[in-house]
């Protein structure tokens, strides 16, 4: 199979860099919390006036206090662990939906206290535009990072390279060659577009765009089962024949049981061809048997010598009785 070429080196920050880094996040991060704590702090005393209002809960004092504190302690809960969900790379999942829930409410709430009679102009779009501002640019921001995070541990897919917009141009540029080199990118998880564009034309140098079909022809010749050969090398008989590793694993070193396996072997090369049948008289499952016979067609049993002994012991042996071509373990 062909390796994926591996992807180039990040380069490494200097000291000034990772200061100056240091220092843009923690101001992202201040200015972040100013936003979302501003509507909240802007909208306090109109929380608690709707609960101790007759229209609203009608609660006694203090107890309209204790309603601001409530529901904005339940709302940070929510916006904490977003932002340690996102810390760690996860989605925020329940929390980030519960989020929004108080963000709507919150809105809601500053909608219905601003149409009400006396309230300041403005007050019914800026009141509930704040209160979604603060959710949305937090939902852009740990989206940011979480997907940079991923990236850096290799839990997401590397960035797809940027062909740019004049390659895509008809005339200009090749779209066809470069949507398949597109796909190649996504498959392979390819970063650069010289790469992709390379790997595109090795799968498939007729210019197809069944990139996923020839991703699959290619592994599965690399992949051949034991005893065939692969399509480029049908008719050839100077090619030996792919073996898996897991089938040589199989074949016994013991020699009863190696001559078990050559008994098996001159049943199944006879006239029976009914695998329930042999399985029943030798005592064994029908997959034991489809490895005797797979053992048997790549020519691993017509020695009385078990092959890992006959390799082991002779190690300019070519693996075949008769002498002819190396056998080729599948990888």
């Amino acid at each position: 199979m062909t390796a994926t070429p591996p992807a180039p080196p990040r380069p490494k920050h200097s000291t000034a860099s990772r200061a100056a880094i240091g220092v843009l996040l923690t101001a992202i991060g201040v200015l972040l919390t100013v936003v979302i704590l501003t509507p909240i702090a802007l909208s306090s005393q109109d929380l608690i006036a709707w609960a101790g209002a007759p229209t609203g809960l009608n609660l006694p004092r203090p107890w309209p206090w204790l309603v601001f504190i409530a529901l904005d302690a339940a709302a940070g809960v929510c916006v904490l662990l977003t932002v340690y969900c996102a810390w760690r790379g996860e989605p925020a999942g329940i929390f980030g939906l519960l989020v929004w829930c108080f963000a709507f409410g919150s809105a809601f709430a500053n909608w219905r206290h601003a149409t009400t009679p006396g309230a300041a102009p403005d007050a019914w779009w800026f009141f509930p535009a704040m209160s979604l501002a603060g959710p949305v640019l937090l939902e852009a921001v740990l989206g940011r990072f979480r997907r940079w995070f991923q990236r850096d541990s290799g839990r997401r897919g590397r960035r797809l390279p940027t062909f740019g917009w004049r390659r895509w141009t008809p005339g200009l540029g090749a779209a066809r060659d470069t949507y398949g080199a597109y796909r190649t990118a996504l498959l392979l998880g390819i970063e650069t577009v010289d790469e992709a564009i390379v790997a595109y034309h090795r799968l498939c140098p007729d210019g197809s765009l069944r990139v996923a079909a020839a991703l699959r022809r290619r592994d599965a010749t690399d992949h051949e089962p034991a005893g065939t050969l692969p399509p480029d090398a049908e008719g050839d008989s100077d090619k030996p024949p792919y073996v898996s590793v897991d089938l040589m694993r199989r074949i016994p070193v013991d020699p009863d049981a190696y001559r078990r396996w050559r008994d098996i072997w001159a049943d199944l090369r006879g006239d029976e061809s009914d695998l329930a049948d042999i399985a029943s008289r030798y005592n064994c499952s029908r997959r034991q048997i489809e490895f005797v016979r797979r053992a048997g067609q790549a020519g691993l049993l017509d020695s009385p010598i078990p092959t890992a002994l006959r390799l082991t012991h002779d190690p300019g042996h070519t693996g075949r009785p008769d002498g002819a071509a190396p056998l080729r373990p599948a990888s």
